[in-house]
């Protein structure tokens, strides 16, 4: 290569480091410019992904264990489902981020209990856990929202 072409590429890439250099935030390292929320880490988004049909079928569980009204088969099916479905999530992998573990499985042990003192015919305690554990996942929701978006 000749001398010129040599002094035009360490030129260019002089060019180039300056312009990422300025296009960060005054203070910002490299490392920190790459850096990404919860929410837009990949694993993360999987993770969601990959367990939204089980959340999808405990919602489902849950409203129908709302409509028991007495001992029946179909009471007794909808309490075994709606065990399954809570005992598959509390069992289900962690989630990538150890922050969001608690939040986003706030509430699920009360529906498992639920779900137990359901199939003994204890709808009364059933209907307490299954408001605590919804209270228990709403009041986690804005935690969540926040670790999600790095707020947090």
């Amino acid at each position: 290569m000749t001398r010129t072409k040599i002094a035009v590429a360490v030129l260019t890439i002089l060019c180039c480091a300056a312009v990422a250099t300025a296009s960060r935030p005054a203070g910002q390292t490299p490392a920190a410019a790459q850096t990404i929320t919860a929410g837009e880490d990949p694993a993360v988004q999987r993770w969601f992904l990959n367990r939204e049909a089980m959340q999808i079928e405990l919602n489902n569980a849950l409203q129908a264990a709302r409509g028991i009204t007495g001992p029946s088969r179909q009471a007794t099916a909808i309490c075994t489902r709606l065990t399954v479905v809570s005992r598959k999530l509390q069992t289900y992998e962690r989630v990538p981020v150890a922050s969001l573990d608690g939040p986003v499985n706030a509430g699920i042990e009360e529906f498992q209990r639920a779900g137990r003192a359901c199939l003994t015919g204890d709808h009364a305690t059933m209907r307490r856990l299954i408001d605590e554990g919804t209270t228990a996942r709403a009041e986690a929701q804005h935690h969540i929202d926040e670790l999600l978006h790095g707020e947090e």
